[in-house]
């Protein structure tokens, strides 16, 4: 299951996945995962080198779950990739989620867009390559290289990027919030992370959008 050869996210992708970690858990207890994950405290540099190795992402994900368990750890994963994604929201493609035209689509299409647009952000800038395709009544979000994956779970541990789906929905529908559930998952032996993301919104965010 292991990637080979090594993948990469930005420096600065990491960089703010880490801060939204010290945002939802305090900086105490995620110098403590860092170093439970056998990695540096320091936070990464602020760039788009893409040289974060993935498996220094799946190490830090290990701990989250290990410490916190898979139903706890996977709650703060998706808080923790909701504040993700308010970070990364400034980036261009994102950015547009705020413009007049955009905000005069029909919901369910930018919903849609929202799911597919990070798949290419992310696709473009790092080794995390995804495709989206919709179906009756869901978005599927298809993740070829999830840098969140490892050995020896039980369950899916993609609960990150579950966190930065909701986040980038929001975002573009106007805090609105929909289900997304893993149903798929390379941890537990699948070929590929697929998320699928409900049509239909279940409530609206309280969390500030872009």
């Amino acid at each position: 299951m292991t990637d080979t050869p090594q993948r990469f996210y930005p420096y600065r992708f990491a960089r703010l996945l880490i801060k939204a970690m010290q945002t939802e858990l305090g900086e105490y207890s995620t110098e403590t995962l860092l170093t439970q994950a056998a990695l540096t405290t320091a936070l990464p540099s602020d760039t788009l080198e893409r040289e974060y190795p993935f498996s220094h992402l799946a190490a830090l994900n290990r701990a989250l779950l290990t410490t916190y368990g898979d139903k706890g750890g996977g709650a703060l994963g998706v808080s923790i990739g909701q504040a993700w994604f308010e970070s990364l929201a400034t980036f261009g493609a994102f950015a547009a989620y705020n413009d007049p035209a955009f905000l005069r689509l029909p919901l369910d299409v930018r919903s849609g867009i929202g799911v597919k647009v990070l798949g290419e952000v992310f696709s473009r800038m790092s080794d995390q390559t995804s495709t989206y395709e919709y179906i009756p009544n869901a978005h599927h979000l298809a993740v070829k290289h999830s840098p969140f994956v490892y050995d020896g779970a039980t369950t899916p541990t993609c609960y990150l990027l579950s966190g930065l789906v909701i986040g980038c929905q929001s975002a573009a529908t106007g805090g609105m919030i929909y289900a997304v559930r893993e149903i798929e998952c390379r941890s537990t032996g699948g070929t590929r992370c697929l998320f699928s993301v409900s049509t239909k919104p279940v409530k609206r965010s309280p969390i500030p959008t872009v």
